[in-house]
């Protein structure tokens, strides 16, 4: 089984392929296999056949900012690769992963990858938020109200016979007078 294989969120990879990840106690670069979905996940893997990740990560809800080529300045690449390949994804809680392409141009795929990655979030926003109502929602609110409205008056005129004074249903009415035509 190959690292291709996607949960139901990861439907469509961007990029997969070899970088090189910095790891956090000894600050040793190690070859590693990523793969980045449209789904938001970034995923590490030891080998490119292994089927379950080392590390995922959640970029469209953890992702805060990434940081690209000079940017990372606390960042030296491995022997032999340029400091323009450098990138550094920075998470929410202070965590950070630092990453190196082999060059520059897969450099550019994989920013291009994870930015897209997580770009596609969809943020939330309140349901009644007044910059966020369509027409249609607007339409359903006065339907709303105007059947509440509606059920009043109906309330009123049966039971309290028209007037505005509501009576209480288990309270018999006073005896109407009968008057007459004559």
């Amino acid at each position: 089984m190959e690292s291709l294989v996607t949960g139901e969120k990861d439907v469509i990879i961007l990029k997969a392929g070899w970088a090189f990840r910095q790891k956090p106690l000894f600050k040793k670069w190690k070859k590693t296999w990523l793969v980045v979905s449209l789904g938001g996940n970034l995923k590490c893997f030891s080998s490119k056949r292994n089927s379950s990740p080392q590390k995922t990560w959640n970029l469209r809800q953890d992702l805060v900012i990434i940081k690209f080529g000079k940017q990372c300045r606390t960042l030296l690449p491995p022997p032999d690769v340029d400091c323009n390949c450098l990138f550094e994804l920075h998470f929410t809680g202070g965590k950070k992963l630092s990453l190196c392409a082999k060059d520059i141009d897969s450099a550019k795929l994989w920013m291009q990858a994870l930015t897209r990655a997580q770009s596609d979030r969809e943020l939330p926003t309140p349901k009644y938020s007044r910059k966020n109502r369509t027409k249609e929602d607007e339409l359903k609110e006065e339907s709303l109200k105007q059947n509440e409205r509606q059920t009043k008056l109906w309330y009123r005129f049966l039971c309290c016979g028209g007037s505005n004074q509501v009576k209480n249903f288990t309270t018999p009415r006073p005896p109407e007078s009968k008057s007459s035509w004559t």
